[in-house]
């Protein structure tokens, strides 16, 4: 109840713990604009960091695991590199559910023989479509013969981030060797491999300045836009808004009810002492 001849407040009475909840989820939208706000930074930090990469002089990839100087997976992931030798399409492979304009296809996985090594490193050689994914049908698309020069950018094996993501069943007597694959896990994949493979995987670039090859497409996965973070951010700052303004409005209707009756009730009670 209200104290008698007074005026209705948000922090008194009934209204009281009305006002707590609406404060509580007021922070709450709030707290939730400025973590977008900081997946934003994070995102132009990661942004930043993968540009640097880029931009470092191409590394030669010359296949050395044993001997100085090696290649190292931290420092050299996201770094652009060059490699030539010789594709084993013998041992290629496809990564399951890739998209390329929403169509859905697979990626192309061949390991290139190092030239001057018993190394090799795999090559995604880029998109075909889910119709042409088994193999006896992705033979009917580029195969380039002898020794080549390869150019692309260098990542890290990729592993199994999530309980949810599906695994890529083992390998044994029963199921020597998996054509195609979840991820390019390397050290999964190098139990398949009569060779060595080093510990990074190059993803193809299109050679600049020469005629687009069909198929494979090559399709660099590197996303440099800063998604809907800072949308993100003004829409729950938005909503912190409205709900202030929407519970002001609202009290304030309320309360000039409240004064109304009470107005109304004092006249009436006026009126019977008067007769």
């Amino acid at each position: 109840m209200e104290p008698a001849g007074g005026h209705p407040s948000p922090f008194r009475g009934r209204w009281l713990w009305a006002t707590l909840a609406m404060a509580a989820l007021f922070v709450c939208l709030l707290g939730l604009g400025f973590w977008q706000l900081d997946r934003l930074g994070q995102r132009r930090a990661a942004n930043a960091f993968v540009l640097g990469r880029l931009q470092e002089p191409p590394l030669q990839v010359d296949g050395r695991l044993q001997e100085p100087p090696l290649l190292d997976p931290d420092a050299a992931d996201l770094r652009r590199a060059t490699v030539r030798g010789t594709y084993d399409f013998g041992q290629e492979i496809v990564l399951r559910n890739r998209t390329l304009n929403e169509l859905p296809g697979v990626h192309v996985i061949v390991p290139l023989r190092i030239a001057g090594s018993d190394s090799a490193i795999l090559v995604d050689r880029g998109w075909i479509p889910y119709e042409s994914a088994a193999a006896d049908r992705r033979a009917a698309f580029d195969r380039p013969a002898g020794e080549v020069t390869v150019t692309g950018i260098l990542h890290r094996s990729q592993v199994r981030r999530s309980l949810l993501a599906p695994p890529d069943p083992p390998l044994g007597p029963e199921r020597p060797r998996l054509d195609a694959w979840f991820r390019l896990d390397i050290p999964r994949i190098r139990e398949q491999t009569p060779y060595p493979l080093l510990p990074l995987f190059l993803e193809e670039e299109a050679p600049a300045g020469q005629p687009a090859r069909r198929f494979p497409w090559p399709d660099p996965d590197l996303s440099l836009s800063e998604g809907s973070h800072l949308g993100n951010a003004v829409q729950w700052f938005a909503f912190a808004g409205i709900l202030l303004a929407g519970y002001a409005l609202f009290f304030r209707q309320r309360a000039g009810r409240a004064g109304h009756k009470q107005a109304q009730t004092g006249r009436f009670d006026k009126s019977r002492q008067v007769e």
